[in-house]
């Protein structure tokens, strides 16, 4: 079962110091994809972007925001509106924030999307806190 954990942990080592050496590319595709699959939410149109894609017309079309600029869009999605307004998948948890500023929690839309890239996020943070732990181990079990 190490041995299996130690290959997975490698792999996953291996997958984000590659994709670190084009970062820069890595974060246009992102963006794209991300601008691509919701150019049709109220959010996106209300700004203009108008299906661009581009960095430099999202820089150009699309404001830094508070919590509180997206407040009245979350209320609308927690009051059960599923149209698409700030994502075009659906909002299918919300979480409360710790509430550390100004002292009060607030609401947090989340999608199957964000959770898979928030796990994605753990399984690579796992991999390289326990890159020797993981050697450790399988050292000490023969």
């Amino acid at each position: 079962m190490l041995e299996n954990l130690e290959e997975y942990t490698e792999k996953v080592r291996q997958e984000f110091e590659a994709f670190s050496k084009d970062a820069e590319r890595i974060q246009r595709e992102t963006l794209k994809r991300i601008l691509e699959d919701n150019a049709s939410t109220e959010y996106l149109l209300s700004l203009g972007l108008n299906g661009r894609t581009d960095p430099e017309s999202f820089k150009a079309c699309v404001p830094l925001v508070t919590h509180d600029d997206l407040e009245p869009y979350i209320q609308r999605i927690l009051d059960g509106d599923n149209s698409p307004i700030l994502t075009e998948k659906p909002i299918t948890c919300m979480v409360l924030s710790s509430g550390t500023s100004k002292g009060k929690s607030k609401y947090i839309p989340l999608t199957d999307w964000y959770m898979e890239s928030i796990a994605k996020i753990f399984h690579t943070s796992f991999s390289f806190r326990n890159r020797y732990s993981t050697s450790f181990l399988l050292f000490q079990s023969h």
